[in-house]
């Protein structure tokens, strides 16, 4: 099994440098996803609900003091099954974007940190740990196979008062599948209306 070092490798591969408080939020992604989709943790050190969020105690250990972080000598990304870099390599894509603000604030938000964190407030200190079994559950309830999320599209858009047809309904079932881009689909689709 890869180590935590591993993947922080690997997410500072991919993006370069960035905040050691990005780089902890990031991992934690990389953690709960990896368990949505495989069922297994991508690496055995604890995450605790520290008040910005989850943190990694021994990535802080070695990134304390440090605002940026653009080396991880500590890790070898080469560790990584192709799985497991499948997995990082979404996360920095999907929650790259985001700053170490945003991120730290979304995981506020989410299930896995407010349980390990109970009821207290969010500005008091804690070492508590975030359950991996509750990460699983969370994330994976995330996810949704392509027809699924084509009938909740479509459910969600008869709302609406639009109704898709087979032809829109296959082209979101190739979005939900990976086939294409959802930025591509919305790119046809202004083309066809405007004529482009």
């Amino acid at each position: 099994m890869s180590s935590v070092h591993d993947v922080a490798a690997a997410v500072i591969a991919q993006l370069g440098g960035i905040t050691a408080m990005k780089l902890e939020k990031l991992v934690y992604y990389c953690q709960g996803w990896h368990l949505a989709r495989h069922g297994v943790p991508l690496f055995d050190e604890p995450i605790e609900a520290w008040r910005q969020g989850p943190v990694v105690p021994a990535l802080f250990r070695q990134h304390r003091r440090q605002r940026t972080v653009s080396a991880w000598p500590s890790g070898d990304s080469g560790q990584l099954t192709p799985a497991q870099r499948e997995t990082v390599d979404w996360v920095t894509i999907e929650y790259g974007k985001f700053s170490a603000i945003e991120l730290s604030q979304m995981t506020h938000s989410e299930l896995p940190w407010r349980v390990a964190r109970g009821t207290l407030p969010d500005s008091a200190r804690s070492t508590a740990q975030l359950s991996t079994s509750i990460m699983r559950n969370y994330y994976s309830r995330q996810l949704a196979d392509p027809e699924t999320a084509v009938a909740l599209a479509t459910a969600n858009a008869a709302l609406e008062g639009v109704e898709f047809d087979d032809e829109w309904q296959d082209r979101l079932r190739d979005v939900a599948s990976g086939l294409v881009s959802a930025d591509d689909l919305i790119a046809a689709e202004i083309a066809r209306i405007t004529g482009g």
